[in-house]
């Protein structure tokens, strides 16, 4: 017996890593034809949780990995941390963790302590979350469901939304932190969930849940592509290679887009 499993450690140790460790590459993706909203061919897409991946940027050529979800996001400021939680219909907020918690802060003039979330919005969770855990000593800015939170047009931006039972809508706003005190814009409405975003050369690419945008420097929302097949196949993440080489990653496979001619390309996991 002690034999067999050396031996079976031994074959285990000589697998090679790309057993035990799947490695994804654009060729393991072929082009199809775009299907139409709940035809066969669009729920074999919808159907494909097992095959949903993001792009990353490695040295200029692209990256595949499989999309692991998560629920918050963490952008690192002077004075502390700025925490988004998008936990979909059950609320999510913009959250604020100081560096010195004896300190008071202010937002849009009121008191930190007294934001309270919206009764539409506001996160709602069980103490054993783990999200507990993170926003213990953190202050809540505003309520509402935050994806995104990050850096643009030399401004602190958090972005997000709600798709659910036949609600759709997304917003963006900017955030200035001045030593205690934060204040926020109004609201850039987008009129759709944003599910993935990228910057490439001053403009902000969003790919919504049924549509992709553009926002430039001066604040303006273009509208790219609406009304999507990909509507309920959950973009998860976009990459920008140039204006003709626009790639969106949806539950499985992508789309490549080419701004140009607006014409978009579907590729299929294998």
């Amino acid at each position: 017996m002690k034999a067999f499993r050396l031996i079976l450690f031994l074959l285990v140790l000589n697998l090679p890593l790309s057993f035990l460790a799947q490695n994804y590459s654009l060729k393991d993706f072929t082009a199809c034809e775009i299907p139409k909203m709940d035809s066969k061919e669009w729920y074999e897409f919808n159907h494909a949780s097992d095959k949903e991946f993001v792009f990353t940027l490695n040295n200029g050529k692209i990256k595949v990995e499989k999309y692991k979800y998560s629920p918050n996001v963490i952008l690192d400021i002077p004075i502390g941390k700025l925490i988004g939680i998008n936990k979909g219909e059950f609320g999510g907020g913009l959250y604020f963790k100081p560096k010195d918690s004896t300190q008071q802060f202010f937002v849009n003039g009121k008191n930190i302590n007294e934001i309270r979330p919206r009764f539409f919005g506001g996160l709602m969770m069980l103490d054993k979350d783990p999200l507990s855990k993170m926003l213990k000593d953190s202050k809540l800015i505003q309520s509402g469901n935050t994806s995104f939170v990050f850096k643009f047009n030399d401004s602190i931006c958090f972005m997000g939304g709600v798709a659910h039972m036949g609600t759709n809508y997304g917003s963006l706003f900017k955030l200035r932190s001045i030593q205690n005190s934060f204040s926020i814009s109004k609201g850039i409405k987008l009129g759709d969930l944003p599910s993935a975003m990228n910057i490439y050369k001053g403009v902000l690419y969003i790919a919504g849940h049924k549509g992709f945008y553009a926002i430039d420097k001066d604040w303006k929302v273009t509208t790219i592509f609406d009304n999507l097949f990909w509507d309920g196949l959950y973009p998860t993440s976009v990459v920008v290679l140039d204006r003709k080489n626009v790639f969106v990653t949806i539950r499985g496979g992508y789309v490549k887009i080419n701004l140009e001619n607006k014409k978009m390309t579907l590729y299929k996991a294998k």
